[in-house]
C-alpha cells in the first residue's frame, strides 16, 4: 500500500527545453514559409530582402506552388443526368461535404467524376450539342445517345444520361442570372452496367 503512493510523492520529471533552440527553429520555418508563400504568389508591392536569388531553389525544392491545392473557379463542371420516366433527373453525388457523403470521409462523391471521364473516354469523338438555352430545354433537345459501357466496379451512372459542362456564371453578372452555372454543352449516353 505505501508504494502505491510513493510515486505520487515523487515530483514529476521534467525536462528542460532550451527554449532559444525552439524559437530559432520556429523562426526558421516561419522565415521559410513566407518566402515560399511570396515567390510563388503573383507580381506584387511585396519584395523580401534576396528573393530573387532564392526563386529559383525555392520554385525547384516547392514546385507546386498553390495551383497544386486549387482549380481555376472558370473551369466548367461536368454534371450527369438521367432520363427517368419522362423527366431529367440530376445525378451528381456531389457536394462532398454533406452528411449523405460523411462530411468527405465517404470517397464515392469523388469517383463519380472518373466514372464519367471513363465513359467520355469511350467515345472516339464525343459530338458535344451546344446549349443556347436554359437547362431543361437543353437536355429535352439531347441528340440520339451513344452506346457506351460502364467499367467501374460500383456504377452510378446506367442507362439513358446525359453528361452536361456547366459553365460558372461570372461574378460581374451574379445578380442577372438565376442560377450560379449555365448549360454549355451535352453529350447524350446510354450506359450498359
Amino acid at each position: 500500500m505505501t508504494t502505491h503512493h510513493r510515486w505520487r510523492s515523487r515530483p514529476p520529471a521534467v525536462l528542460d527545453v532550451p527554449t532559444a533552440w525552439l524559437r530559432a527553429v520556429a523562426g526558421l520555418w516561419l522565415v521559410a514559409i513566407v518566402y515560399i508563400a511570396q515567390i510563388h504568389l503573383p507580381s506584387n508591392v511585396v519584395t523580401l530582402p534576396g528573393q530573387t536569388a532564392a526563386a529559383p531553389a525555392v520554385r525547384t525544392l516547392a514546385p507546386q506552388g498553390w495551383s497544386f491545392f486549387t482549380k481555376s473557379p472558370r473551369d466548367p463542371e461536368l454534371t450527369a443526368y438521367a432520363l427517368r420516366e419522362g423527366t431529367w433527373q440530376e445525378l451528381r453525388r456531389a457536394p462532398h461535404a454533406e452528411p449523405r457523403n460523411w462530411f468527405g470521409l465517404d470517397r464515392a462523391s469523388r469517383a463519380q467524376g472518373v466514372e464519367t471521364a471513363l465513359l467520355l473516354h469511350q467515345l472516339p469523338e464525343p459530338d458535344w450539342q451546344p446549349c443556347d438555352t436554359d437547362l431543361p430545354a437543353c437536355l429535352a433537345a439531347a441528340p440520339p445517345p451513344a452506346a457506351v459501357t460502364n467499367p467501374s466496379p460500383e456504377p452510378t451512372l446506367c442507362g439513358r444520361i446525359a453528361v452536361v459542362q456547366l459553365r460558372p456564371v461570372p461574378w460581374a453578372w451574379r445578380d442577372l442570372l438565376p442560377d450560379t452555372h449555365t448549360p454549355d454543352s451535352l453529350v447524350s449516353l446510354d450506359v450498359t452496367c
